[in-house]
């Protein structure tokens, strides 16, 4: 037991021995001191045991069945030879006589169109558009009651349309068509994935903001990410949707490019390019017209200059003199001889198999044939003029024209089916569809009385193509069931304006896109306007050779 050493007053040290009032200190030995607990009572400690159910077990066995090999043996059977020719001597003449009869009676029923409408008006509900989306930018539904700002204070609108190559992303451009000059307006790309459970229709899957509003937008033919675009003021982007930078490229503003509005931008394959490049996207290359009349040629992998240009240049009808036409649409001509087997999904892929010519339709109404005539030497000269900035001369595609509109060209569409079957459309409110080796019209048709501002074929069916109207209507015509009257009018805005742009899908052949004001609608068509039919792309055919042949005289 530790006892502390204490040093009270009245204590002396004294060498090593300390003396308390005669007392000497030191170790003792003391007992075990053993306290015990006033708050724990004594542990009592049971013991239990604890028993699981039984198991109950089992082994049992299984047996394969028994099998059993059999042979068979063929009999050796001894088969009689047959003697030909015929006992009856007049069976030979007698089908000498009639077969020449019975086989005119088949190809005159192998021609026949008589009971192929019946199936295809069987039942009504084919014949329905039904809309499925409405998408948009702008939520007008949302109104901000502490904000004065306006939910579009620049008042754009969708100025086209375009479906990617697996059919379920729709990209919308936001520009304007109101400017006539300089604007400080902004633009935007949006894109929307159709193929998810849930659309957001206020709320775009992707967006890209310009600095200027953007006018036309056209998807890579086989890329499902790469898109281009053209702007108010002539510049072109392209953009890779699938990237977190999705800007891939972008054209400068020189002398040699755009000054002017973009009114158009395609996809054309060029074989050189094929040859040059493993990815198949690198075969394409980017057509760019615009409302200064020129036709820029573009790598959209290096965009610094264009590859080559052309420009709208012809005589005035009236003056004689050579006047620059501001270009407004264009379609390259379909690389399909109009066989059976170029239907259908087939040949809208098909369509960007570029031979060179090309339907261009202008701001005075006329109607021209282009052709490209530029090969490697002329490219490195136009690039070289490019790099030294001296002056370019642009050559002129146009090698012949057509019946004139009277008025704007608004849209030109190229049939899928057959490459020598074109049409147009214009403010003068009228669809003409046109051979490529005639100059006037083969059909002549007005859907309503207001401008029209686009014009399409079908991908799926040879003999139906869709207009658009200035009263927010597209006009459906089916030539399979009439030549004078549309299949169907779809009220696409629900009040007089403008439908500006529309587009069918090449994948999903039910889907159609329609622009209305700041908001694109998409409409599901019924069977009767994507399942052809089994005579169309034929009836086509003969339409086209029988106009074509009754007015020669009118050939280019």
């Amino acid at each position: 037991m530790f006892v502390p050493t204490i040093k009270p007053q009245g204590f002396k040290q004294f060498k090593e021995e300390i003396v308390l009032e005669g007392h000497n200190l030191g170790d003792c030995q003391c007992p075990n001191v053993d306290i015990a607990s006033s708050w724990r009572d004594l542990i009592e400690e049971v013991d239990v045991g604890m028993q699981t159910i039984q198991v109950k077990t089992a082994s049992t066995s299984a047996q394969s069945t028994y099998f059993k090999d059999i042979d068979a043996q063929t009999d050796d059977t001894i088969f009689m030879q047959v003697k030909s020719g015929v006992a009856d001597a007049s069976l030979n003449p007698f089908l000498s006589k009639v077969t020449p009869l019975m086989e005119s009676f088949l190809s005159t029923n192998d021609r026949s169109t008589a009971f192929e409408k019946a199936d295809a008006m069987a039942d009504d509900t084919q014949t329905t558009v039904d809309e499925v989306h409405a998408l948009s930018l702008f939520d007008h539904n949302f109104v901000d009651m502490n904000s004065t700002e306006k939910i579009n204070p620049h008042n754009l609108v969708c100025t086209s349309t375009s479906w990617n190559s697996t059919g379920y992303v729709l990209a919308v451009a936001y520009g304007k068509f109101d400017e006539s000059g300089w604007t400080t307006a902004p633009g935007h790309l949006c894109t929307w994935n159709l193929g998810v459970r849930h659309v957001k229709a206020k709320k775009p899957d992707l967006l890209v903001d310009l600095d200027n509003p953007l006018q036309c937008i056209a998807f890579h033919p086989t890329h499902p990410a790469l898109i281009a675009g053209g702007t108010l003021n002539g510049e072109l982007y392209v953009w890779d949707l699938s990237r977190e930078d999705p800007l891939r490229g972008k054209s400068p503003i020189t002398d040699y490019t755009h000054r002017e509005p973009i009114t158009q931008v395609v996809w054309q394959f060029n074989a050189e390019s094929a040859s040059k490049h493993s990815a198949k996207e690198n075969a394409y290359q980017v057509i760019t017209l615009s409302s200064d009349g020129r036709i820029l040629i573009w790598n959209w992998l290096k965009m610094d200059n264009p590859v080559f240009g052309y420009e709208l240049v012809s005589p005035h009808p009236k003056t004689k003199r050579l006047v620059v036409w501001g270009g407004t649409a264009m379609a390259f001509h379909s690389n399909i001889s109009g066989g059976a087997e170029d239907q259908g999904a087939n040949a809208s892929s098909l369509m960007s198999a570029n031979h060179g010519t090309f339907v261009v339709g202008t701001d005075g109404g006329t109607v021209y044939r282009c052709m490209f005539q530029h090969n490697a030497a002329t490219e490195t000269e136009f690039s070289k003029h490019c790099a030294d900035k001296s002056t370019v001369k642009f050559r002129t595609p146009i090698k012949g024209e057509y019946t004139a509109h009277a008025g704007p060209v608004h849209a030109v569409a190229a049939s899928p089916f057959q490459r020598h079957i074109f049409c147009t459309a214009g403010i003068d409110g009228t669809v003409r569809i046109y051979h490529a080796l005639q100059s006037a019209p083969l059909v002549f048709l007005s859907p309503a009385s207001v401008y029209l501002y686009g014009v399409q074929f079908s991908p799926f069916r040879p003999l139906v193509f869709a207009a658009a109207t200035g009263d927010g209507r597209i006009a459906l015509y089916d030539l399979y069931q009439s030549r004078v009257n549309p299949a169907r009018m779809i009220d696409v805005v629900g009040k007089a304006e403008p439908v500006y742009a529309f587009a069918f899908n090449s994948r999903l052949r039910e889907y159609l896109a329609a622009t209305a004001g700041d908001s694109v609608k998409v409409f599901e068509l019924g069977e009767s306007f994507t399942e052809a039919r089994g005579a169309e792309l034929r009836a086509l055919n003969q339409m086209a050779d029988e106009q074509f042949a009754a007015e020669e005289e009118g050939t280019l």
